[in-house]
Order: structure tokens, then sequence, then C-alpha cells
């Protein structure tokens, strides 16, 4: 029923993902490990994005840095949350100088303690001083150009011809994979998965010790890294889908569109950004892509390769 979106990705990658992934993929002890690299991924996937707003994109970082910042506090203080720490992290210069923005973030990061955590102790002390300063935390203004949580218009670089073209494409991959996030971390709840700091695999660092150290072909070969890593996730979610319960098998589907249009736009980008022919370049990566996903990898992860 999805043969036609996942076409032009099967055309585009160099292989598809070996069935030896997809055996050690569907046994329910892997269910855990799957999920939790699952979750990561969507993490790093808005990261990324993030990261090229920030060094290519923008006039200003602080929009940025405030979209992702509950996210980071989230998982990069997992279970060591704590007033101190809260209020470093978002309040840096003190609350009462505390800008929109950052009350803002703030408040999506509590969000994320709550609904995610709030049975640990370190997020239910965190949540308990919240509860407290409803003066503060109230203090947000109703602007209509900060309707969405932490989202603040974000201003193009005047340098860069591609700025609001790679802004409009970030700023609604980021969405999209934080709400994945979110998602990933529900059904892991709902199943009784605690989420824990899982080691990254061989795979997006495999591509990107390809990536060319001169601009602009750095940025134009991070761009396909991209496609491709969104191009892989596509095709391995729709090839799982049909060995799960019905549930996450579902929710698998649902997410072929966004990864499917996530992928054409890091392709897009690539092509603007070169300004012309790079299909032998996008044959290189391709290829070392394919040979992350057909070679034996140690460590099982969402995008490892073929079990050892």
């Amino acid at each position: 029923m999805y043969s036609q979106l996942l076409a032009p990705i099967k055309d585009f990658l160099g292989c598809e993902t070996p069935d030896g992934w997809i055996t050690e993929a569907r046994k329910p002890e892997n269910l855990a490990a799957l999920l939790i690299d699952h979750c990561n991924c969507e993490w790093k996937a808005a990261a990324t994005a993030g990261k090229l707003l920030r060094k290519y994109a923008v006039s200003s970082q602080d929009a940025v840095v405030n979209m992702l910042k509950p996210y980071e506090f989230f998982l990069f203080r997992f279970d060591k949350w704590s007033v101190d720490e809260f209020q470093r992290w978002f309040f840096p210069a003190g609350a009462a100088t505390a800008s929109n923005s950052d009350v803002k973030a703030a408040k999506q990061a509590l969000y994320l303690l709550d609904k995610h955590v709030a049975d640990l102790p370190s997020a239910r002390s965190v949540l308990q001083w919240a509860d407290s300063q409803s003066h503060l935390l109230a203090q947000v203004v109703s602007d209509t150009e900060e309707t969405d949580v932490c989202y603040k218009p974000l201003l193009p670089r005047a340098d860069f011809a591609q700025s609001d073209d790679l802004i409009a494409k970030m700023v609604r991959l980021i969405k999209e994979e934080l709400h994945h996030f979110d998602q990933v971390l529900e059904i892991m709840q709902a199943r009784n998965i605690p989420y824990s700091n899982v080691p990254a695999g061989r795979y997006a660092k495999g591509l990107l010790t390809q990536v060319t150290t001169h601009e602009p072909q750095t940025l134009i070969d991070k761009l396909i890294v991209g496609a491709l890593i969104e191009a892989r996730s596509c095709e391995r979610f729709a090839k799982l889908a049909p060995y799960l319960d019905e549930e996450l098998g579902r929710f698998y589907v649902s997410l072929l569109r966004s990864e499917a249009r996530h992928y054409q736009d890091y392709l897009s980008l690539a092509r603007a950004v070169a300004g012309g022919d790079i299909s032998d370049r996008i044959g290189q990566l391709v290829a070392a892509e394919a040979h992350l996903i057909m070679t034996s990898d140690a460590e099982f992860r969402f995008h490892s390769g073929i079990p050892a």
C-alpha cells in the first residue's frame, strides 16, 4: 500500500535492509534496544538539523538553541535532574532576567519530565519546585510570533542564498522529529521500557567520516548524508513493520511519509547548494552507506549492519 512512496527511496539507496537484521530486530528480547535507539535517532535527527541551521542559515543562534534546549536537558541530564541544574540550564543569569523564549523552553522541559518520567525522584523534585513558581512560569506573554512553544521565527543570514529554504525545511524536520521522539517515549512508557542512554552505533559516525572537509562541499556532503539516513529510516520502518505487533507496526507505517519527505528535502537542498550535477558524489556516499548496512556489525542498533 506504500510501494509508490518507497519506490524512489529504494532506487536511491544502494541496498535493501538485509534479512539478517530483520531477524534480529523482530526478536522480543531486542524490542527495548530497538525502541531506545529509535528514540535516540529521532533526537539526533532534530539535533543535526539544528546544527545545520546554526552553522549555515540563521543570523542569530539563540532561537535554535531554545528550540532544542528542553530535549537536551531531558537527555543529557537524564535522571540527574535537580532544581539547581534546572535553573542553571534555563535561567543562567537569574529568573528575573529570563526572556519569554527562556521561559517557554523551561516549560517544555517540565512538560517532558511530567509526561515521561514523573515517577523518578530527580524529576519529581524539579516538578514540585516548579509548582511553587507559578508567578515565574506564568509570565509567558501572548505573542503571535511565538505561539508554538519554543519556535521563535528565525532570521536568515544574508550571505547564504539557500538560507530561507534551509530554515523552512529544517524547522519542519525538527518539529516532526521531536514529535516522533515524544511518540516513541510514549510507546516505551506503555510497555514499561525505561529510557536509558545507549551508546551510538557505527552508522552515522561511519557516514560522517566520508564528509569532505572544505566548503561548500562539506555542506553538500552533510545534506546527502542526511538524505541517506532519512531514506534508510523510511526503508527500514517499512520492511520491519509487518513483523511487529499491530500497534508498533501501525506506528512505523505512520512515519513513512514524513521520513520520505525529509530525504527529499535534504537531497533538494544538496542540489541547490551545489548548483550543478552531484550524481557522482551521491553515488560515492550511497556506496559507503550500503557498505555499512551490508557488512557485519557487532552492535545491534536501528541503523546497524548485519548482526555478527
